[in-house]
Protein backbone atom coordinates (compact mmCIF):
# COMPACT_ATOMS: atom_id res chain seq x y z
CA UNK A 1 0.00 0.00 0.00
CA UNK A 2 1.33 3.48 -0.62
CA UNK A 3 2.74 4.39 2.82
CA UNK A 4 1.87 8.44 1.90
CA UNK A 5 -2.06 7.34 1.78
CA UNK A 6 -3.01 9.15 5.21
CA UNK A 7 -0.38 11.92 5.45
CA UNK A 8 -0.26 14.83 4.47
CA UNK A 9 2.17 14.92 1.35
CA UNK A 10 2.88 18.49 1.47
CA UNK A 11 4.37 17.86 5.26
CA UNK A 12 6.75 15.48 4.44
CA UNK A 13 8.02 16.03 0.64
CA UNK A 14 10.19 18.53 -0.84
CA UNK A 15 8.35 22.21 -1.62
CA UNK A 16 9.28 22.23 -4.88
CA UNK A 17 7.84 19.00 -5.61
CA UNK A 18 4.77 19.11 -3.85
CA UNK A 19 4.06 22.66 -6.37
CA UNK A 20 4.78 20.63 -9.56
CA UNK A 21 1.71 17.94 -8.33
CA UNK A 22 -0.26 20.34 -7.41
CA UNK A 23 -0.11 22.30 -10.87
CA UNK A 24 -0.58 18.96 -12.24
CA UNK A 25 -3.28 18.37 -10.62
CA UNK A 26 -5.14 21.77 -12.03
CA UNK A 27 -3.98 21.01 -15.42
CA UNK A 28 -5.66 17.11 -15.29
CA UNK A 29 -9.02 19.21 -14.12
CA UNK A 30 -8.96 21.87 -16.78
CA UNK A 31 -8.07 19.36 -19.41
CA UNK A 32 -8.02 15.86 -18.22
CA UNK A 33 -4.87 13.51 -18.60
CA UNK A 34 -4.11 13.62 -21.54
CA UNK A 35 -3.42 17.28 -21.47
CA UNK A 36 -0.91 16.64 -19.11
CA UNK A 37 2.94 17.63 -20.19
CA UNK A 38 6.56 18.91 -18.89
CA UNK A 39 6.10 21.88 -20.28
CA UNK A 40 2.72 22.71 -19.57
CA UNK A 41 3.21 21.58 -15.86
CA UNK A 42 6.76 23.42 -15.46
CA UNK A 43 5.17 26.88 -16.96
CA UNK A 44 2.10 26.19 -14.58
CA UNK A 45 4.79 25.74 -11.63
CA UNK A 46 6.38 28.65 -12.58
CA UNK A 47 10.02 26.30 -12.01
CA UNK A 48 12.49 25.08 -14.70
CA UNK A 49 11.19 22.30 -17.21
CA UNK A 50 14.71 20.16 -15.63
CA UNK A 51 12.76 20.09 -12.43
CA UNK A 52 10.32 17.73 -13.52
CA UNK A 53 13.07 15.32 -15.25
CA UNK A 54 14.88 15.55 -11.67
CA UNK A 55 11.79 14.37 -9.73
CA UNK A 56 10.28 12.21 -12.34
CA UNK A 57 11.12 10.00 -14.56
CA UNK A 58 8.06 10.05 -17.12
CA UNK A 59 4.92 11.77 -17.53
CA UNK A 60 3.29 8.57 -16.38
CA UNK A 61 5.04 8.77 -13.57
CA UNK A 62 4.09 12.61 -12.77
CA UNK A 63 0.25 11.76 -13.41
CA UNK A 64 0.80 8.72 -10.45
CA UNK A 65 2.21 10.65 -8.59
CA UNK A 66 0.02 13.66 -8.66
CA UNK A 67 -2.91 11.48 -7.87
CA UNK A 68 -1.16 10.14 -5.05
CA UNK A 69 -0.98 13.57 -3.86
CA UNK A 70 -4.56 14.56 -4.16
CA UNK A 71 -5.52 11.51 -1.98
CA UNK A 72 -3.17 12.16 0.53
CA UNK A 73 -4.56 15.83 0.82
CA UNK A 74 -8.57 14.07 0.56
CA UNK A 75 -7.77 11.57 3.80
CA UNK A 76 -6.21 14.44 5.45
CA UNK A 77 -9.15 16.69 5.30
CA UNK A 78 -11.73 13.86 6.09
CA UNK A 79 -9.48 13.05 9.06
CA UNK A 80 -9.94 16.61 10.19
CA UNK A 81 -13.25 16.62 9.85
CA UNK A 82 -14.00 13.75 11.66
CA UNK A 83 -12.00 14.62 14.06
CA UNK A 84 -13.42 18.19 15.13
CA UNK A 85 -16.84 16.07 15.04
CA UNK A 86 -18.74 13.72 17.93
CA UNK A 87 -21.05 12.30 15.41
CA UNK A 88 -23.27 10.90 18.13
CA UNK A 89 -26.78 11.99 16.02
CA UNK A 90 -27.75 11.86 12.43
CA UNK A 91 -27.71 15.53 12.44
CA UNK A 92 -23.92 15.54 12.95
CA UNK A 93 -23.12 12.69 10.21
CA UNK A 94 -24.89 14.76 7.89
CA UNK A 95 -22.81 18.34 8.83
CA UNK A 96 -19.99 15.49 8.57
CA UNK A 97 -20.54 14.57 5.31
CA UNK A 98 -21.65 18.35 4.11
CA UNK A 99 -18.36 19.71 5.33
CA UNK A 100 -16.76 17.70 3.11
CA UNK A 101 -18.91 18.63 0.20
CA UNK A 102 -18.69 22.05 1.00
CA UNK A 103 -14.82 21.90 0.81
CA UNK A 104 -14.84 20.31 -2.99
CA UNK A 105 -17.70 22.56 -4.32
CA UNK A 106 -16.94 26.22 -2.48
CA UNK A 107 -13.23 25.93 -1.68
CA UNK A 108 -12.35 24.26 -4.69
CA UNK A 109 -14.56 23.30 -7.24
CA UNK A 110 -11.73 22.25 -9.90
CA UNK A 111 -11.06 19.44 -7.86
CA UNK A 112 -14.04 17.59 -8.16
CA UNK A 113 -13.07 16.44 -11.27
CA UNK A 114 -9.89 15.69 -10.48
CA UNK A 115 -11.43 12.39 -8.08
CA UNK A 116 -13.09 11.27 -11.71
CA UNK A 117 -10.33 11.77 -13.74
CA UNK A 118 -8.19 9.47 -11.06
CA UNK A 119 -10.98 6.80 -11.16
CA UNK A 120 -11.11 6.85 -14.63
CA UNK A 121 -7.01 6.70 -15.55
CA UNK A 122 -6.95 4.07 -12.52
CA UNK A 123 -9.03 1.51 -14.76
CA UNK A 124 -5.33 1.05 -16.55
CA UNK A 125 -3.18 1.31 -13.28
CA UNK A 126 -3.47 -1.27 -11.12
CA UNK A 127 -1.51 0.20 -8.36
CA UNK A 128 -3.55 3.42 -8.46
CA UNK A 129 -6.00 1.61 -8.52
CA UNK A 130 -5.38 -0.45 -5.34
CA UNK A 131 -4.59 2.76 -3.55
CA UNK A 132 -7.93 4.29 -4.65
CA UNK A 133 -10.00 1.68 -3.19
CA UNK A 134 -7.69 1.93 -0.18
CA UNK A 135 -8.83 4.95 0.32
CA UNK A 136 -12.27 4.01 -0.22
CA UNK A 137 -12.54 1.14 2.01
CA UNK A 138 -10.71 3.31 4.74
CA UNK A 139 -13.42 6.01 3.93
CA UNK A 140 -16.26 3.70 4.35
CA UNK A 141 -14.59 2.43 8.07
CA UNK A 142 -14.21 6.10 9.23
CA UNK A 143 -18.08 6.93 7.88
CA UNK A 144 -19.10 3.20 9.47
CA UNK A 145 -18.09 3.75 12.12
CA UNK A 146 -20.33 7.22 13.11
CA UNK A 147 -23.36 5.33 11.41
CA UNK A 148 -22.58 2.18 14.01
CA UNK A 149 -22.98 4.88 17.21
CA UNK A 150 -26.09 6.36 16.32
CA UNK A 151 -27.76 2.87 15.38
CA UNK A 152 -27.20 2.16 11.98
CA UNK A 153 -27.61 -1.92 12.21
CA UNK A 154 -25.53 -2.18 9.22
CA UNK A 155 -23.35 0.36 9.14
CA UNK A 156 -20.82 -0.55 6.21
CA UNK A 157 -23.58 -0.90 3.80
CA UNK A 158 -25.02 2.15 5.30
CA UNK A 159 -21.58 3.91 4.58
CA UNK A 160 -21.40 3.03 0.67
CA UNK A 161 -25.00 3.75 0.41
CA UNK A 162 -23.90 7.67 1.77
CA UNK A 163 -20.68 7.45 0.10
CA UNK A 164 -22.85 6.60 -3.03
CA UNK A 165 -25.64 9.38 -2.22
CA UNK A 166 -22.81 12.02 -2.00
CA UNK A 167 -20.92 11.04 -5.41
CA UNK A 168 -24.06 11.05 -7.38
CA UNK A 169 -24.83 14.45 -6.07
CA UNK A 170 -20.90 15.28 -6.88
CA UNK A 171 -21.51 13.70 -10.74
CA UNK A 172 -25.06 15.74 -11.00
CA UNK A 173 -23.59 19.09 -9.74
CA UNK A 174 -20.62 18.80 -12.42
CA UNK A 175 -23.53 18.64 -15.43
CA UNK A 176 -25.71 20.47 -13.79
CA UNK A 177 -24.27 24.05 -12.31
CA UNK A 178 -28.14 24.79 -10.89
CA UNK A 179 -27.88 21.64 -8.18
CA UNK A 180 -27.97 23.03 -4.52
CA UNK A 181 -26.04 21.55 -2.02
CA UNK A 182 -29.68 21.74 0.41
CA UNK A 183 -31.37 19.51 -2.01
CA UNK A 184 -27.67 16.76 -0.76
CA UNK A 185 -28.26 17.63 2.91
CA UNK A 186 -32.57 16.65 2.33
CA UNK A 187 -31.80 13.29 0.45
CA UNK A 188 -28.92 12.52 3.40
CA UNK A 189 -31.79 13.42 6.06
CA UNK A 190 -34.00 10.99 4.24
CA UNK A 191 -31.09 8.16 3.57
CA UNK A 192 -29.91 8.35 6.89
CA UNK A 193 -32.83 7.97 8.86
CA UNK A 194 -33.77 5.28 6.47
CA UNK A 195 -30.51 3.42 7.62
CA UNK A 196 -30.42 4.18 10.66
CA UNK A 197 -34.12 3.04 11.38
CA UNK A 198 -33.87 -0.41 9.09
CA UNK A 199 -33.75 -3.79 10.88
CA UNK A 200 -32.99 -7.00 8.87
CA UNK A 201 -35.97 -9.16 8.58
CA UNK A 202 -37.10 -11.88 10.24
CA UNK A 203 -36.31 -15.23 8.41
CA UNK A 204 -39.38 -17.11 7.30
CA UNK A 205 -38.81 -20.30 10.00
CA UNK A 206 -38.15 -18.26 12.51
CA UNK A 207 -41.29 -15.68 11.57
CA UNK A 208 -43.18 -19.20 11.49
CA UNK A 209 -41.91 -20.52 14.72
CA UNK A 210 -43.19 -17.43 16.68
CA UNK A 211 -46.86 -17.55 14.73
CA UNK A 212 -46.71 -21.15 15.92
CA UNK A 213 -45.56 -20.70 19.97
CA UNK A 214 -48.31 -17.50 20.02
CA UNK A 215 -51.59 -20.09 18.42
CA UNK A 216 -49.99 -22.00 21.52
CA UNK A 217 -50.17 -19.68 23.88
CA UNK A 218 -53.63 -18.43 22.80
CA UNK A 219 -54.52 -22.15 22.40
CA UNK A 220 -53.40 -23.27 26.58
CA UNK A 221 -55.19 -19.42 27.55
CA UNK A 222 -58.35 -20.64 26.61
Amino acid sequence: MYTMLFKRETETSEPRRTQILEAALRIVAAGGPDAITFRRVAERAGVPLGSLTYYFESREDLLREAFRLYLAEAAAFVRDVEEGSRSHTPSQVIEMVMAIMRREFSDDPAMVRVEYELILYAVREPELAREFNAYERWMETKLAGSLEKIGAPRPIDAARTIIDVARGFEIERLTHAGAQLEDLQRRLSLVIDALVNDRPAEPRNLRRRRAQQANRRRRSAS
